[in-house]
């Protein structure tokens, strides 16, 4: 118990990225190879599973969610099609992904035992999120709305390029998620004739590569990019934070702006505008997201029952004390070499040049003259973090007044 919560103090403190090497996890549904839990999953499934599938040579803009092909099939043939069992198979132009599934979505057996207990977080009501992946598979760089992130690596290796907030990257909300906020920086594959802005980051880039055992505590707002460097699996669970409360009104005055451009447009603008998983929830009733709107006024959670916590109660030195008394390995990353930054960055700028497949899995009608550059402009104004708060500020200030008369 004393353990558990000295790795929670750790986690709720740091104020740069941590890897736990060799963490025991011991969830029981990974015991054995990835081939097994795939042919569990197989067997156990009440229907074909969906994946994402992206053109590897898909390089003008990050691979937004938008541009994915779904594609229905087994967890044998995806293993077998985009593994690199058999290497006299010519290379796959593609790559496919099962990922951001919750734990309602995946077979009981293929989700039996995982728990976050051991980091001190036992009441997790199992609000986590799988991702499997293979080579190539990715998430455009964003930072996450809420919470502090672990990521326990199960299978294979991944590469994490990560910037702390204050990182001058340039904010989009398009395409719309809630629990998102993407940078249009194509960290997957860099023009070659700009890498001249991105190497203004150089001295604020991190960056590891997660293996089996390793968990990554990414912590609250930082951006990162994430790659899959070979056939891949993790799971990661953000801790609900107190301060979660002060930007749940900030993301409801998000999803207004947002929903006011989408009522009534093409399907084609609301798909170009809003992240895929969006799609439905912009549909609710003017009454619910106003009934939200009071609740995060007031600083109160709709879900009651879940527990939020603090955040950086300690400094950096009673963490380093914590962290060297509890015996596990623990690495802080350290700022990259800038010659390490920048040759990650020339490798991915080779995209490129990699010769483009005669059929694209890319959807990409929905980048396509489906909106004016001005209208983007306009709604990423209107939804930059500093206009939003300055919507806060006048909001609070006008309930302070209504409160006097």
């Amino acid at each position: 118990f004393v353990y558990m919560n000295k790795i929670r103090d750790i986690i709720l403190n740091t104020k740069v990225p941590l890897v736990l090497k060799d963490f025991p996890v011991n969830w029981e549904c990974f015991d054995g190879s990835l081939w097994d839990w795939c042919t569990r999953f197989d067997k156990d499934a009440s229907e074909m599973p969906t994946f994402e599938s992206m053109a590897i040579a898909d390089c003008e803009t990050p691979q937004w969610e938008r541009k994915r092909k779904r594609i229905d099939m087994s967890m044998e043939y995806f293993l077998n099609e985009y593994s690199k069992r058999d290497e006299n198979r010519k290379s796959k132009s593609e790559w496919a992904a099962y990922q951001y599934k919750r734990a309602d979505e995946l077979p009981p057996s293929c989700a039996h035992g995982i728990d976050f207990k051991r980091f001190g977080f036992p009441e997790h009501d199992n609000d986590y999120s799988l991702w499997l992946g293979s080579k190539h598979a990715n998430t455009p760089c964003h930072y996450d709305t809420y919470g502090i992130n672990i990521v326990v690596q199960v299978y294979g290796s991944k590469s994490w390029l990560l910037f702390p907030p204050e990182t001058p990257l340039k904010s989009t909300r398009i395409p719309y998620e809630e629990s998102s906020v993407y940078c249009l920086e194509n960290f997957y594959a860099p023009a070659p004739n700009k890498l001249g802005h991105y190497e203004q980051f150089h001295g604020q880039a991190y960056h590891c590569l997660l293996y089996p055992g390793d968990v990554l505590i990414v912590p609250r707002h930082w951006w990162h990019y994430v790659e899959a460097e070979e056939m891949s699996l993790s799971v990661n669970y953000w801790v609900p934070l107190k301060t979660d409360l002060d930007f749940t009104l900030d993301e409801l005055i998000v999803k207004h702006v947002i929903e006011s451009f989408v009522k009534g447009e093409s399907e084609q603008l609301k798909k170009y505008l809003l992240n895929p998983n969006q799609l439905e929830e912009i549909a609710e009733k003017a009454s619910t997201l106003f009934s939200l709107f009071e609740s995060a006024v007031h600083n109160q959670t709709t879900d009651s029952k879940r527990q939020l916590w603090d955040i950086e109660y300690m400094n950096q030195n009673e963490v380093s004390k914590i962290i060297s008394s509890i015996g596990i390995r623990v690495r802080a990353l350290d700022v990259m070499q800038k010659d390490a930054y920048m040759l990650l960055l020339q490798n991915n700028s080779r995209r490129h040049a990699a010769p483009k497949a005669e059929s694209l899995t890319t959807d990409t009608s929905l980048d396509t003259n489906v909106i004016s550059s001005t209208l983007e402009l306009l709604i990423n104004s209107m939804c930059a973090p500093r206009c939003i708060a300055g919507v806060k500020r006048e909001l609070f200030r006008r309930l302070g007044h209504s409160e006097d008369l």
